[in-house]
């Protein structure tokens, strides 16, 4: 395969997805192996200031405070994208969550500590949270934004494998032998904001978006020529290839901006009166809300009471689940090698299928008396094969499929739409799972069965498959699917046209 992408646009790639998905993948499991650690702390804590023992209850809300507090500051950061993405630069932005991240992990870590404030804790996980929600949608953006569009799915695609990873990873850096203890918690809180000193140290080499220089410095020098514009340079940069190739890719990527111009200065709610963008909205929500629906939220925050609750002994729930997050991390490792062969539509609606068998086994499991071997060995293979759904389907397709079906101009407003339902669905995942696992055992599984299952349905008919498929192809598919449904796949796909609105319906 003909390289396209510069190193250097290589190594942007490399820095974005290090620096914001590893550590979101680390934060969200890092209270698991130190609960009872932190427990002791919030005792402790309390005995200080207070001079009295905590209430059990007033432990157990702290403690869930804490845990909970990640979440609502990423659904309030994902909510607040909208402005990040209108009024801030994408390197402006980036720049901004990494410095939140920092300021986090110093609450959380030293000053938690050394002052004995649960307080600085949950305030350090809540700007945590905020900056994990920005960076959901402003990460994928700057990488779509920089890599050629031939390559978006297979630049966007290993953030699955790397969150799966480096949440393995966050277990067991946080297990009480390594750095959970006492003594040593502070670390494991701590050390994922040395990625956003990385990056904050690397600042000055990294440069704006393609999409940003043509909206702004081409604009203010028009006596600039087509191959001196500060954009074409930009794009000579981050790209290998040269001459009359080159200059057909610095075209398409006008003419997709030109295409949708309309929408850039429109308010949000053009995507919901004009067909073509509503259609466009409503796939993206469903792709990235499938990851819900499949419940990956459960997966991520609750692994070790799933285990439990299936039968597993409690004393090696920890390994079963760092097992379960390193084996999703493999398959859609594995899955990004194949997805360029059938495309992330065929591979999103098998993960899903994959995802409910999964489910269904472990509410057949939690049905079973959790003094039965068989319950521990139905709940494990449940779990394995609801962890292989989600890294062939949902975890592979959440980022890199809704980039491909959007424009340039179109994605940062339908991204942040989107992750708006990603967010509130978590957060009542997050607070409702647990007290519905307890009271009804297996059935809290019914609904993620059933609302995955219309997803499916969803995706088999209204999304289109990208394989192959220029972005004006895709496009006249969400103008007129009846009309688009039996587009031909193309060998070049290099220029793209302007769409013509006779399509629309």
């Amino acid at each position: 395969m003909k390289r396209i992408n510069s190193n250097f646009c290589v190594f942007l790639v490399v820095l974005n997805h290090a620096t914001i998905w590893v550590p979101m993948g680390w934060t969200i499991v890092a209270l698991n192996p130190t609960t009872q650690v932190i427990k002791d702390f919030v005792n402790e804590t309390f005995q200080i200031h207070y001079n009295t023992s905590v209430p059990a209850e007033t432990s157990t809300l702290i403690i869930t405070l804490a845990q909970a507090m990640l979440i609502v500051g990423s659904a309030i950061g994902g909510f607040s994208t909208h402005v990040w993405v209108t009024y801030f630069s994408r390197r402006t932005a980036l720049t901004m969550i990494h410095a939140l991240s920092v300021i986090s992990a110093v609450l959380m870590s030293p000053i938690s500590f050394f002052l004995n404030s649960y307080e600085a804790l949950i305030i350090g996980r809540l700007l945590n949270g905020l900056a994990r929600g920005i960076g959901f949608t402003l990460g994928p953006l700057y990488v779509s934004e920089i890599v050629s569009r031939k390559t978006l799915g297979l630049y966007q695609s290993p953030v699955g494998w790397i969150l799966q990873l480096s949440a393995a990873f966050g277990n067991i850096i946080g297990h009480p032998s390594v750095l959970g203890g006492p003594f040593t918690w502070p670390f494991a809180l701590g050390l994922p904001g040395i990625f956003s000193v990385i990056y904050l140290c690397l600042l000055p080499w990294i440069p704006q978006t393609i999409p940003h220089v043509l909206n702004t410095e081409d604009s203010n020098q028009p006596s600039y020529t087509p191959s001196t514009n500060p954009s074409f340079l930009l794009l000579q940069k981050l790209r290998s290839i040269r001459g009359e190739e080159l200059m057909e890719e610095y075209s398409s990527i006008k003419a997709e901006i030109d295409a949708d111009r309309a929408v850039e200065k429109a308010s949000v709610a053009t995507l919901f009166k004009i067909g073509r963008y509503r259609r466009q909205l409503i796939a993206v929500i469903v792709i990235q809300f499938s990851l819900q629906s499949s419940a990956i939220q459960a997966v991520f925050q609750y692994t070790n009471d799933i285990f439990i609750q299936a039968g597993v002994n409690p004393d090696h729930a920890t390994f079963y689940t760092v097992g379960t997050l390193t084996l999703m991390a493999l398959t859609v490792f594995i899955s990004s090698r194949i997805v360029p062969r059938t495309g992330p539509k065929l591979m999103l609606i098998c993960g899903l299928v994959v995802a409910i068998v999964g489910l269904l086994l472990l509410t057949i499991s939690n049905s079973l008396s959790t003094t039965s071997s068989t319950a521990g060995i139905v709940g494990v293979i449940g779990m394995t094969i609801c962890t292989l759904g989600l890294g062939i389907g949902p975890m592979l397709a959440m980022v890199s499929y809704a980039s491909i079906i959007t424009t340039t101009v179109t994605r940062p407003n339908v991204m942040w739409m989107a992750g708006n339902v990603f967010w509130i669905t978590a957060i009542l995942v997050s607070f409702l799972f647990p007290y519905a696992l307890e009271a009804i055992g297996g059935f809290a599984y019914i609904p993620f069965i059933v609302v995955t299952a219309l997803v499916v349905v969803y995706i088999v008919a209204r999304i289109p498959h990208t394989r192959n498929r220029s972005s004006a192809e895709i496009q006249k598919f969400f103008i007129n699917p009846k009309k688009a449904i039996d587009l031909q796949y193309i060998e070049n796909h290099t220029t793209v046209s302007t769409i013509s609105p006779d399509f629309e319906t």
